[in-house]
């Protein structure tokens, strides 16, 4: 008789929660935000200016900034050869996932890489 009062109680709280967490799960995203369709960008946006660079050695194409050196991980030769070239320092902005960048922007317009030749 004396556990009566306590055990309704806990009985309550579990069908509370239970409540909740259903209503919870059953929430749908809304339409044309499918989360799955476009997953977030990985890495933190950066903007630096920097020179571009070719040595075999390093991989191919690099970025030499100021201080450091960065990778390229979507190179485009016909776009980066002429900027080697040249010497100029140039603005890029980019995803940046430690040493390795992903470029989306060079001097103010969309940078698009291009597909590695298909091996023979």
């Amino acid at each position: 008789m004396r556990f009566r009062k306590p055990l309704a109680g806990l009985a309550a709280g579990v069908l509370a929660i239970a409540f909740i967490s259903s209503a919870a799960l059953a929430q749908t995203a809304p339409q044309g935000n499918d989360p799955a369709a476009k997953p977030a960008p990985r890495g933190l946006q950066v903007t630096l200016a920097v020179k571009v660079k070719n040595l075999k050695a390093m991989g191919g194409y690099y970025l030499q900034g100021p201080v450091e050196v960065y990778k390229i991980a979507n190179k485009n030769p016909e776009v980066l050869e002429p900027l080697v070239k040249s010497g100029e320092t140039v603005t890029i902005e980019a995803r940046a996932s430690g040493d390795l960048l992903t470029i989306q922007t060079l001097n103010g317009k969309k940078y698009e890489a291009k597909p590695a030749p298909a091996s023979k």
